[in-house]
């Protein structure tokens, strides 16, 4: 059994045909995120929660190309970050990164964590930056007609 079969199994994601529509939606949604993310002018923290959406946009993109979405129960946010080793074959500096930084968000938004900084806003960002052309790359080789 594969691993994305066992998270099926076990009730975080769900098997469903890829959607070149919702996949080109996801991919336009986090070039708005990323894009707004870099403007210098906004908070940290409102760069940081820009980042951190874009790059959930990715993943979910890459999981949805993949055949997958992920189930509304808890976790469902971290499961995208943690299949991209399989879904898109990231590398583990990309897909940990994104993994850290979504529990860094979690941690602020409903822990009271202190806010993030502009160095993190910035790791994040040139991560989801990397993200964004790993599965445009992906996509190319694998479902072009999401990229149209």
């Amino acid at each position: 059994m594969s691993a994305l079969e066992n998270l099926v199994r076990i009730g975080q994601l769900k098997l469903e045909p890829p959607s070149d529509d919702e996949i080109a939606t996801a991919l336009r949604k986090a070039a708005i995120y990323l894009a707004d993310a870099g403007i210098p002018s906004l908070s940290p923290p409102g760069r940081f929660m820009l980042a951190c959406d874009a790059a959930h946009a990715l993943a979910f993109a890459a999981l949805r190309a993949s055949g997958y979405r992920p189930d509304s129960g808890r976790g469902h946010r971290a499961v995208v970050f943690q299949t991209l080793a399989i879904t898109v074959k990231a590398p583990p500096q990309i897909w940990i990164t994104l993994d850290r930084y979504h529990t860094r968000r979690n941690a602020s938004e409903y822990g009271g964590m202190a806010e993030a900084s502009a160095g993190e806003a910035d790791d994040l960002l040139a991560t989801a930056r990397a993200l964004q052309d790993l599965l445009r790359s992906w996509l190319a080789s694998h479902r072009p007609s999401a990229l149209s």
